[in-house]
């Protein structure tokens, strides 16, 4: 908005400019050696070309004004648009990062029981939460639109609980080997979350999925 305020109070400064060198050309031109009963010629004159200064120097006094004001604005500009690039840049220094994504196979199907999962992906886990000890953990559960099967014994309301107890199932995991709770926060998600459509199988198991975000603390990256 302030880009478009400043090009508009440069093309009426430019607008001004051409007008005061448009009335500079243009001064009348009298043949001193006529004369009649009419208005002496020569004090016409002199009014016209005074009333032209005149506007010309009011002109110019509107000018300096107006570039006064685009230098004021292009100064906020640029204060402006430096503010919104040191935002940016701390957003995104902010900004949680995705560690590892659990897939549905990690889990027995339609329960929060892990499967299966590798040593190394929990070692890697830990080591990246270690070395930002400033840093907090988000695990966020997510499942496909297919409703949990009803049953007598179940142990899970729907797919949003089904999914909240399979991320506590890895913050588990995480705090077993010595990450703090209070560092760590867990959300179901339910299907609310897709990655892929519904509509096929391949596309329902990208949905299941469990991922560990990182998000670190202020000065860290």
């Amino acid at each position: 908005m302030m880009r478009v305020i400043i090009i508009g109070l440069s093309v009426i400064f430019f607008t001004l400019s051409a007008i005061i060198t448009f009335k500079a050309l243009g001064l009348p031109v009298y043949n001193t050696s006529y004369q009649d009963d009419r208005k002496d010629p020569a004090s016409e004159s002199r009014e016209v070309i005074k009333k032209l200064t005149d506007d010309q120097d009011a002109n110019r006094a509107l000018v300096s004004d107006l570039q006064a004001t685009i230098a004021r604005l292009e100064d906020k500009l640029s204060t402006k648009e430096e503010a919104l690039e040191s935002i940016k840049t701390a957003d995104a220094e902010n900004r949680p990062r995705t560690l590892t994504v659990f897939g549905g196979g990690t889990f027995r199907s339609g329960q929060d029981v892990i499967n299966d999962i590798a040593f190394s992906t929990i070692e890697y886990l830990v080591g990246e939460i270690s070395a930002s000890p400033g840093s907090r953990v988000i695990i966020e559960g997510h499942t496909d639109n297919i409703p949990i099967k009803s049953s007598a014994g179940k142990l899970y309301r729907d797919n949003m609980d089904l999914s909240f107890l399979r991320a506590k199932a890895i913050a588990n995991i995480l705090v077993f080997h010595g990450i703090s709770l209070d560092r760590i926060s867990v959300i179901g998600y339910g299907d609310t979350r897709p990655v892929d459509s519904n509509d096929t199988e391949e596309g329902r198991a990208k949905n299941r999925r469990v991922e560990v975000k990182l998000i670190p603390a202020e000065g860290e990256n």
